[in-house]
């Protein structure tokens, strides 16, 4: 049985834990060991051998100094480990590491912050045997040096079309995804259309702007629940300037919804369940969510579905 480390340290997004999820999916006869800092994967790795990590994230490219002999050991005994945080640490053993925020890569000066992931995402690409991305406009981010896998997809796949009404979005107050512009299109599309309005936000001020109009707030959803609100409405709005899947886009398509997406690399796909506007742009965003909301009498349609494979035996 193929024996691998999995370190899921840094990993807290949502997607992180979805893209986790998928790896489990396709990987259930493996002996996996699994190191964690975010006590929300407790619940998806108590059946499996692991350890909780409680050292500072700045310090984990370094873990490989700064864990017990008995730690280093065993990690050392398994096939290989798969970072699932963007960078890792030195071991004796093959290592994958996974890019799943490509900010630090496309706009390292944008925030100190920023620049020191650059810094550490070049350390992990030298100690790396392979960096693995989940679409082709990731890749290209990769120097050329480092050898890298494409484990994600598209398919196409017959879906019945959403018969609700309204827009629905996800908010984050994360600069990358736009707030302001996301806010300020909300009221205009509440303004303009008889149609409902729902945030899922994930801000972690609940004291923001969102709360001062019109629309329908939700907090504390899980992923089961998001799918089951995506089916309340027929078109999913998003605003991010740099995704590297853009996984709601994707829940929303599979979901019956339009989706209403900038026209940018990360959906560098045409399909009539997918409308694109101008990025920033108000009035290309507004003439983007009216075209969505027609034709919806259609009962079925064939949308793009984003899969991944994990196999890197």
């Amino acid at each position: 049985m193929t024996k691998v480390v999995i370190n899921l340290c840094g990993v807290k997004s949502k997607g992180g834990v979805t893209v986790f999820n998928n790896y489990l999916e396709q990987n259930k006869t493996k002996n996996l060991y699994v190191l964690y800092d975010n006590l929300e994967f407790k619940k998806y790795i108590e059946n499996f051998d692991n350890q909780y990590i409680t050292t500072k994230r700045i310090y984990h490219p370094f873990l490989n100094l700064l864990l017990n002999k008995e730690i280093k050991e065993k990690i050392n005994s398994y096939d290989y480990v798969i970072h699932f945080g963007n960078f890792g640490f030195k071991t004796n053993i093959k290592s994958y590491t996974l890019i799943q925020n490509i900010l630090p890569l496309v706009k390292p000066f944008s925030s100190f912050r920023n620049f020191v992931l650059n810094l550490l995402y070049k350390y992990a690409f030298k100690i790396s045997d392979k960096i693995i991305v989940q679409q082709k406009h990731v890749e290209k981010l990769i120097p050329s040096q480092y050898p890298t896998k494409i484990i994600g997809s598209i398919e196409m796949k017959t879906i019945k079309q959403s018969n609700s009404q309204g827009f629905v979005t996800i908010y984050d107050e994360n600069k990358n995804k736009n707030p302001k512009f996301q806010r300020e299109l909300l009221k205009e599309i509440s303004s303009k259309y008889d149609e409902k309005v729902t945030i899922v936000n994930l801000a972690k001020n609940k004291q923001n702007e969102i709360y001062e109009d019109n629309f329908t707030v939700l907090e504390n959803i899980e992923r089961d629940e998001l799918i089951q609100i995506f089916k309340m409405h027929s078109t999913y709005i998003h605003t991010s300037e740099f995704e590297t899947v853009g996984l709601p886009i994707y829940e929303a398509l599979e979901s019956g919804l339009k989706v209403v997406v900038p026209n940018l690399d990360y959906l560098n796909l045409t399909n009539e369940n997918i409308f694109k506007y101008e990025f920033g742009n108000y009035s290309s965003a507004i003439k983007a969510c009216n075209e969505s909301i027609k034709n919806l009498e259609k009962v079925n349609c064939d949308v793009p579905i984003y899969y991944e494979n994990w196999n890197l035996d």
